[in-house]
């Protein structure tokens, strides 16, 4: 897989954007079920094979997605407009933390089950504490690695500027070491992906990037990739990979992301199929996965069911 040309790079940054978005929307129903039983009671022995949740709006009918997109948004927006302003590293900073605090008051399509680490962090930038100090230290949630993609998109072929900035941004909620492990291996791969690396480069720099920060989220990463290679099922690996901790979520992903590299489909869907943290886990295994393989590899209802797709895609265009 090459990404180099102009329009191979669009269709990456469209590929990752949308393929995110998906991802959370097909995980959005099952994601506090439990168990995969009882997913497969509800939506069938294959689990959900589609979205299995839609809501209307003004005769409009979307697949809606969680705070996962919402504060993906807000990240790349704030990155976008920084840029375009010209702001450096600080500045764009303290112009996404404004974003994230207005986020926890009023989101664009209402709030969606936030966490609480997030919802603290954004209280307290709101109250005035530097952003940098803003997270727990002990908060150690998915609720910043679900929202580290974007980095690898304004940074391609730039990882360990995607990494630097992506660990910066999880300050402002989670400030635990396995946090920022997951934000580091997430926001470099994404950075690699969308310049066509090898998978087994991807999953490499997860790890090495992950090690800078926490050895344990590092030697999960390690774990699940070797559990991938060697065959193991997702009823086991996914099972124990629930994905509410940040280096969990990560190494979901990265299992996931070994398992079908170029099959932004397959991916989603067995992301979604989890007892756990189902649409965190999608939409990192949909971000990966689309950064590879492109948008033109998503499902063409999927891009045209999720919420809001055409401005997400407009705001890929911008990257």
């Amino acid at each position: 897989m090459e990404n180099d040309t102009k329009h191979g790079r669009r269709d990456a940054i469209r590929g990752a954007v949308l393929g995110a978005a998906i991802g959370d929307a097909m995980g959005h129903p099952t994601e506090f079920l439990g168990s995969i039983d009882a997913i497969r009671a509800r939506y069938g022995p294959d689990g959900v094979t589609g979205f299995a949740l839609y809501w209307g709006d003004e005769g409009a009918r979307f697949a809606p997605y969680t705070d996962d997109t919402q504060l993906a948004e807000v990240v790349l927006r704030a990155l976008l407009d920084g840029r375009d302003a010209g702001e450096d590293h600080d500045a764009t900073m303290a112009r996404m933390a404004r974003g994230i605090a207005a986020w926890s008051v009023a989101p664009v399509g209402g709030h969606r089950a936030p966490g609480n680490a997030c919802m603290t962090g954004a209280r307290r930038i709101a109250a005035g504490h530097d952003w940098r100090t803003a997270g727990a230290p002990d908060a150690g949630g998915c609720g910043s690695v679900m929202r580290a993609y974007p980095f690898g998109l304004l940074f391609a072929g730039d990882p360990a500027r995607a990494e630097d900035w992506a660990v910066s941004h999880s300050r402002m909620t989670h400030r635990d070491p396995i946090a920022l492990a997951a934000c580091a291996a997430m926001a470099a791969s994404v950075s690699s992906a969308i310049c066509g690396a090898a998978v087994d480069a991807l999953l490499e720099a997860m790890h090495v990037a992950a090690g800078r920060h926490s050895v344990t989220t590092a030697a999960m990463i390690a774990r699940a990739v070797d559990e991938a290679r060697a065959g193991v099922g997702p009823e086991v690996t996914l099972d124990r990979l629930r994905g509410w901790a940040a280096h969990e979520a990560i190494a979901a992903a990265a299992y996931v992301l070994a398992r079908h590299p170029d099959d932004p489909r397959r991916a989603i869907l067995e992301a979604a199929n989890t007892p756990g943290d189902s649409d965190s886990i999608a939409t990192l295994a949909g971000a990966l996965t689309g950064a590879r393989a492109g948008l033109s590899a998503l499902p063409p209802d999927w891009v045209r069911d999720v919420e809001r797709g055409a401005d997400l895609a407009a705001l890929a265009d911008r990257v």
